[in-house]
């Protein structure tokens, strides 16, 4: 059955996920949000709770800040551990169809999509970067997002030397199968010094409206061991209230 999933995944891939934005899954698109919209993330599950909080400040820009608590339920004795990171996105390039694109990350703490199964992760001993573009196809049917990066760890092991890591996700949407639904699957990992077993995800995406989307999700590693296991998440996105337009005509109703 592992062997069945990780070949429909692997074939998956080889086609070239549409607006969304990451919640439980690790990889992200091109797009930020409009200028002066809030996002804010919950998710909970087996072995990963995340809180994601991000503002859009400035045009084509956003800024995070993510806290993950990792604590296996399925594991007697786990090592529970916390993890912070901030970060900043840039879009760079938007296509003509505004359908796809590029952005770049810049973040210090781990990366988003690693896993370190022991280590509590200090926020300004680690420095993170990644770039992702996305490709739509068959009228906005399937999105493709891809994510090379890499990780520079300053305190690394028992030694506390300096290493290096390539992160790599790639995420794959389809959509107008369910109604108002993305199906998505995705796979990354870590290679290097710096290393994270590699992991897939697989889910739904309801998104009824375009402030509240909720989703579920299974992940696993690829050998086979347990990994992120099932997951439920939620992303509300807010008006866009930083802007100064806004804050000056609306006020607080008592």
């Amino acid at each position: 059955m592992v062997r069945k999933i990780k070949t429909l995944f692997a074939c998956m891939l080889l086609f070239p996920s549409f607006l969304l934005h990451a919640q439980q899954f690790n990889s992200d698109n091109y797009l930020t949000m409009p200028h002066g919209t809030g996002t804010f993330v919950v998710t909970s599950g087996q072995r990963n709770s995340t809180l994601l909080m991000s503002f859009a400040l400035i045009d084509r820009f956003e800024f995070f800040a993510q806290g993950n608590l990792y604590r296996d339920y399925r594991v007697k004795d786990y090592n529970q551990h916390f993890t912070t990171t901030v970060y900043a996105k840039y879009m760079f390039w938007v296509n003509e169809k505004k359908n796809g694109g590029g952005a770049a990350f810049l973040g210090f703490g781990k990366s988003p999509g690693y896993y370190d199964e022991f280590n509590y992760s200090e926020l300004h001993k680690n420095v993170w970067t990644a770039i992702p573009f996305t490709v739509s196809l068959f009228n906005n049917a399937v999105s493709w997002d891809i994510m090379p990066g890499a990780l520079v760890d300053f305190d690394h092991g028992n030694n506390k030397e300096t290493a290096w890591g390539f992160t790599w996700s790639s995420r794959l949407a389809i959509y107008k199968i369910i109604p108002k639904t993305a199906i998505i699957a995705e796979a990354f990992g870590t290679e290097g010094n710096v290393y994270s077993k590699p992991e897939y995800k697989v889910g739904l995406r309801w998104e009824p409206n375009d402030y509240i989307i909720p989703a579920i999700s299974y992940g696993a590693s690829f050998d086979g061991s347990k990994a992120a296991g099932f997951e439920i998440g939620i992303i509300i996105f807010t008006p866009q209230f930083i802007k100064k337009d806004f804050i000056k005509n609306n006020h607080i109703q008592y």
